[in-house]
């Protein structure tokens, strides 16, 4: 368009697609903000179009309980009922997490305005009963128990002992909730991990009654279970915890086999490893009870890169074959030429990465605390100040008290302090660095120079879109990956 001519704007979203062609992806003014995240209505309702068996989808926004906004899906299905889980999984193969609806509801018809439009006020909330729930009630004192603390953190009226924690719109950040509430009630602690292996309220009675300590205390969390490809294992980032994980692991598919290491200390019931040469020690041993010999695959995200680097050197020092060492967005030790930080800045960066630590969701929303205060408390002020900063900025759900919030730094401050002891050696094999391109070219000219001086068998190179907290759950770095997984 040149000279004078008048321009109209449509409020239609559109996709240029490779060949040419302009797709429609929905109307500009369904655009809403979630959590930190501007998010096209039209783009979910695109993609769950895709499906066979949908006739219809409109995607809304809903706040049926003041502050939890969440978005729901509508879909109006062709002559067979759409299957609720296959819809979750096809989009999740296109969408990031934050765009995935909470819930669905299958309708007949959409309402209509006298107009011909869809009615978006008249849709009706989502209930368990047009959900796939499934549909046993409880039937021990412990499911009934649980299906109570499940309907209050989920905000549905009523669960079944069969459904899945994450099918009914759970995430991370309801998670810890949940495990919160449970300790709370009925005074046993679950480690957060444990939702990927028992995600229904039945595997909880059953965990809460009859698992042993080895089984909760083993650092081997098992994220995605299915699939005859050779398993992967990735280690634990700064935090601990492997939730990091669960949607890479989801992108990879069911096809791939997945596990996660987390650190040793972060259910309060041991103490933490202070050192990443003892941290591999133990995690081999933890991976072995799955697979005996190699060859290996291995990752890590941040921190667990470095972790993932000496569990290859101590593997192959032993005679295996490690296929894949996936170094993702790690930062090579000998760059830390600062000196060691004090509890005080070791606290103001934690404080800055709890919601990051929980919820994907959140991952724009950062705490900020004052590090000069910081210096004028004791440890347990410290923390104290810190969770009161946190439930004022809707950070931590209010179930999280000290004790939790002691174990989650303590877990930090050992992981930094084996960062900053740690001095790696030569590793004779192939390594492969996936970084982002949000970082400043010297930094990220230091991160390949220094890996690659470490990794004498070669080092491969892969740039992914994105910034240290989003490359984790990119499908990018599920597409780069997948060719050495062996799809």
């Amino acid at each position: 368009v040149g000279g004078n001519q008048r321009i109209y704007r449509t409020g239609d979203l559109g996709r240029l697609r490779p060949d040419g062609s302009l797709e429609f992806v929905g109307r500009k003014d369904f655009q809403v903000k979630l959590r930190g995240y501007r998010i096209e209505l039209g783009e979910i309702e695109a993609a769950l179009a895709q499906h066979s068996q949908v006739k219809e989808a409109v995607v809304i926004a809903r706040e049926d309980t003041p502050g939890d906004k969440r978005l729901v899906a509508y879909v109006v299905p062709t002559e067979s009922q759409p299957v609720i889980s296959q819809l979750r999984s096809l989009i999740q193969t296109q969408l990031p997490d934050y765009m995935i609806p909470a819930a669905f509801v299958v309708l007949e018809s959409l309402p209509l305005t006298p107009s011909g439009k869809v009615n978006r006020r008249a849709l009706p909330a989502p209930n368990v009963s047009t959900q796939e729930a499934g549909g046993i009630e409880p039937r021990t004192i412990a499911e009934l128990q649980l299906v109570q603390i499940w309907s209050e953190v989920l905000n549905i009226p009523t669960v079944g002992v069969q459904d899945n924690f994450f099918d009914l719109g759970g995430h991370s950040l309801l998670a810890l909730r949940l495990m919160a509430r449970i300790e709370q009630q009925l005074g046993t602690h679950l480690p957060l991990a444990t939702l990927f292996a028992k995600p229904t309220i039945k595997d909880q009675a059953s965990l809460l009654s009859g698992a042993t300590n080895t089984q909760l205390l083993s650092p081997l969390v098992l994220i995605q279970p299915a699939g005859s490809l050779p398993p992967f294992f990735c280690i634990h980032p700064r935090g601990g915890n492997v939730l990091c994980y669960a949607a890479l692991a989801r992108r990879l598919g069911v096809e791939q086999p997945f596990y996660g290491l987390q650190a040793v200390g972060l259910n309060g019931e041991q103490e933490p490893l202070t050192r990443i040469e003892d941290m591999a020690t133990t995690y081999i041993k933890a991976i072995q009870t799955v697979q005996s010999q190699g060859p290996y695959q291995l990752g890590g995200w941040s921190f667990g890169g470095i972790v993932a680097f000496e569990i290859a050197q101590q593997l192959r020092s032993s005679g295996h074959e490690i296929t894949l060492l996936a170094l993702i967005d790690s930062i090579n030790p000998t760059i830390l030429n600062k000196p060691k930080p004090d509890r005080a800045m070791l606290l103001t960066a934690f404080a800055g990465s709890l919601s990051r630590r929980f919820d994907e969701k959140q991952f724009n929303k950062k705490l900020a605390v004052s590090v000069d205060k910081l210096r004028q408390l004791e440890l347990d002020e410290q923390l104290n100040y810190i969770l009161k900063e946190a439930n004022k900025a809707q950070i931590l759900p209010p179930e999280i008290g000290l004790e939790q919030i002691r174990d989650l730094f303590a877990v930090a401050q050992a992981n930094i302090e084996a960062k900053y002891s740690y001095v790696p050696q030569p590793y004779s094999g192939q390594s492969t660095l996936f970084y982002t391109d949000r970082k400043s070219a010297q930094l990220t000219q230091k991160q390949i120079q220094n890996w690659s001086s470490l990794t004498t068998g070669g080092i491969k190179i892969h740039k992914i879109t994105g910034d240290h907290f989003s490359i984790i759950r990119s499908e990018a770095l599920a597409q780069e990956l997948r060719p050495y997984l062996g799809f």
